[in-house]
């Protein structure tokens, strides 16, 4: 018994290293399954944003509403608004300045998994082909997602299977922050009451408005937990600068941006532009809220 126990341990040891052997000098690492995003690249960029929501205006403008894309098309853009910062989920904002053509558009692509940010950087630029996917909007927000059921049992466009960025979605380049994309639009009380009567056009969208938050006390948080809605989030009034012009900014609870004290008085807040029953932004991050030092005039959130 002992000489059997003894032998099959030598045959094991002897197998351990024969794999080590043969790995050590054959195999290399599979590293390509790592990625993500397509590890080929998907054809040049024949479509834009811009065109997307043109020649899909009437579906882009109702509440909920979607379609399969069934040619390949491809466009491109730069990632300006991740989950780094935890307060926006399975959302990547992706923009497309296009000077020459003088269009600035931008839209959600939606991605099913719970940590984007490190695949998806700011200032990355992505192309995405949009054969198999499905487009429209959810809530009035414009998307590139994929059906799903609610608890309801109600069809909803939600965010595609991370498998399908392999096949859909590659990275161009490296991340520039310093890119057109990455500056905000700065947005005033006037330009969002012109945009009010079709705001199908202008979201979602990159932004920087300027006013105070009605609910803030010195020690009020963004969003606590006992006060969260249905959606996991908490809505506070923001009132923009010299108006009466009022936005939603939500901010959903568990991230950092949760747990900060509300500022007071006139500060700058930078996030994804929305229209929900009026206007509604998400700050990415903490380092989308500037508070201006004493005697000096608000200045917008960097990264």
């Amino acid at each position: 018994m002992k000489k059997t126990k003894l032998h099959i341990l030598l045959c094991a040891a002897c197998m351990t290293l024969g794999l080590s052997a043969c790995m050590d000098d054959h195999d290399e690492p599979d590293t390509d399954g790592y990625l993500i995003t397509s590890p080929i690249a998907l054809g040049d960029t024949n479509y834009s944003i811009a065109r997307l929501k043109a020649d899909n205006a009437s579906l882009f403008s109702q509440t909920n509403a979607f379609q399969q894309v069934e040619e390949d098309l491809i466009l491109e853009g730069v990632v300006v608004a991740n989950d780094e910062g935890g307060n926006l989920y399975q959302t990547l904002l992706v923009r497309d300045i296009d000077e020459q053509a003088g269009t600035d558009e931008a839209i959600v692509l939606a991605v099913k998994n719970t940590c984007l940010y490190p695949y998806f950087m700011l200032g990355q630029r992505i192309k995405v082909n949009l054969r198999g996917l499905y487009i429209g909007c959810y809530s009035k927000l414009p998307k590139i997602g994929q059906p799903y059921y609610t608890s309801s049992g109600n069809l909803r466009l939600g965010p595609i299977l991370l498998q399908l960025c392999r096949t859909n979605v590659e990275l161009i380049g490296e991340p520039d922050r310093d890119c057109p994309e990455m500056q905000p639009v700065e947005l005033t009380a006037s330009q969002l009451a012109d945009w009010e009567a079709d705001f199908s056009k202008h979201v979602p969208q990159l932004v920087t408005i300027e006013g105070s938050l009605d609910e803030a006390d010195s020690t009020a948080i963004f969003a606590p937990e006992e006060l969260q809605d249905a959606g996991y989030g908490v809505d506070r009034t923001l009132t923009l600068a010299g108006s009466r012009e009022k936005v939603t900014l939500r901010t959903s609870t568990q991230n950092d941006v949760a747990f900060t004290v509300m500022p007071t008085g006139v500060c700058r807040f930078t996030g994804l532009l929305s229209y929900y029953d009026q206007w509604q932004i998400q700050l990415r991050s903490t380092a989308d809220i500037h508070i201006p030092e004493s005697g000096e005039p608000a200045a917008p959130a960097t990264h």
